[in-house]
């Protein structure tokens, strides 16, 4: 019989559990049972929340093809029996009872299994096969190993309370969204990550117009009601994964991964959507008031080239709506200069005045379409809705003496500019693009 086993110094600490985060120490009391109790293989299986499955979570002399195939029903098995009883298996050899059903190719019949609990509720399982030596497990082993297993099962509580407190360090407590201690860190990891792959990021930035008359006239109670309904349209309008965020007082702000103009154009006009269909406030009803937002779009790395640069072109766009009357805005070239996002004092001559089509839709057509890029028009939001000879006539959402420039080199066309609704020009950009394919 082998001796007993003591455990390294600090293992039993509470304070320095405490001290250590607890996924490193998870990992390193893993490391320790390996060590201690002399096996080959070792397996850590936890429950899978989404299905209630064990799955494994760590483990040494497992094929990478074994560790993630193998999931296990609680009753299933060997480990579905530990977790079904929650009582601790020792088999010697064979005649103590049947080797682990997932992988038979083990060196001896000799292994253990220790139910992991937390409150009597069980967690997991460690499992630990192979002796090293050939020497079948002894009691000892078994008793070392549920010293450790109650040593995970504080780590996996430490590991949880740690988590929970870092999201309600990074969430808004009013409206659950995350807040900008979040949104500044992901904006950078984003940032940095659509520049390594060469794909844009997309952001939204957003205001609740006449916020501050709401607080001021029906207080502070019904504006938070306000910020909670906006909030709803925002978590039913993003994706999955995007990051909807509180930004700050009655401002908030979406990043958008992998998305383009138009992706997040389409993310903007489900939010007002989903805004339109929520219960008003009864005092806001009652008086005939409506919710309406001033949302403003950018993308990165193009035309913003840093993340700073992101939000300011973002905010300009935002503020441009606002001053419009609400809705959309698609931040462009030429509402700024340079990477910085602030509004052009420009010694070119102004723009003559052009007319105002009111449904471009009735004049553009898909074949007239292929006379300027697919990329350009997107980012101009530029409509072509004539040509006569050497000369095209397209429309736009505003003067833009930069987006006619650009156009007009590219094409080859002299560039007659008309003005149109930004969102009935993309409404008809996105149908024609869908005719050209």
């Amino acid at each position: 019989m082998r001796p007993p086993l003591t455990l390294p110094a600090g293992v039993g600490d509470i304070e320095h559990v405490e001290r250590i985060r607890a996924e490193d120490l998870l990992d390193s009391i893993f490391k320790v049972a390996t060590e201690l109790v002399r096996g080959e293989r070792t397996s850590l299986m936890l429950r899978d929340d989404a299905s209630a499955d064990f799955v494994i979570a760590r483990a040494v002399g497992l094929a990478d093809s074994v560790r993630r195939k193998v999931r296990v029903r609680e009753g299933e098995g060997i480990v579905g029996r530990v977790a079904a009883s929650k009582r601790s298996i020792l088999v010697r050899e064979r005649a103590d009872g049947p080797v682990p059903e997932h992988d038979r190719k083990y060196r001896t019949e000799s292994f253990m299994s220790v139910p992991i609990l937390i409150d009597d509720v069980l967690r997991g399982v460690i499992n630990v096969a192979d002796p090293i030596g050939g020497l079948p497990f002894e009691e000892t082993d078994l008793s070392t190993l549920e010293v450790l297993a109650a040593h995970i099962g504080a780590c996996l509580v430490q590991k949880e309370q740690d988590e929970a407190l870092q999201r309600l360090a990074e969430t808004d407590p009013l409206t659950w969204l995350f807040n900008r201690r979040h949104f500044d860190k992901r904006l950078e990891a984003e940032a940095n990550r659509a520049m390594r792959a060469e794909h844009l990021l997309a952001l939204l930035m957003i205001d609740v117009d006449r916020f501050k008359a709401i607080n001021d006239r029906h207080g502070h109670r019904v504006g938070d009601q306000v910020l909670r309904s906006v909030a709803s349209a925002l978590k039913q309008a993003v994706r999955l994964y995007d990051v909807p965020t509180r930004y700050g007082g009655d401002e908030f702000a979406i990043l958008l991964p992998e998305a383009d103009t138009e992706a997040a154009s389409r993310v903007g006009r489900r939010i007002l959507e989903k805004l339109s269909s929520i219960a008003l406030p009864e005092e806001l009803a009652k008086n005939n008031e409506v919710l309406s937002l001033s949302i403003g779009i950018a993308t990165f790395p193009r035309p913003s080239m840093d993340a700073a640069a992101l939000v300011e072109a973002a905010d300009t766009a935002m503020y441009r709506a606002k001053y419009a009357g609400g809705g959309l805005r698609v931040w462009e070239h030429a509402l700024a200069d340079g990477p910085r996002g602030t509004n052009r004092a420009t010694t070119r001559e102004a723009m003559q005045p052009a007319p105002y089509l009111a449904d471009p839709s009735r004049l553009a057509t898909a074949e007239l379409q292929t006379n300027i890029p697919r990329g350009l028009a997107s980012e101009w939001n530029a409509v072509v809705v004539g040509k006569e000879g050497h000369v095209l006539t397209v429309a736009m959402p505003h003067p833009n003496s930069a987006a006619v420039d650009a156009l007009s080199k590219v094409s080859g066309f002299a560039i007659y500019p008309v003005y149109s609704n930004a969102l009935d020009l993309e409404a008809t950009r996105l149908r024609l693009s869908t005719v050209q394919h």
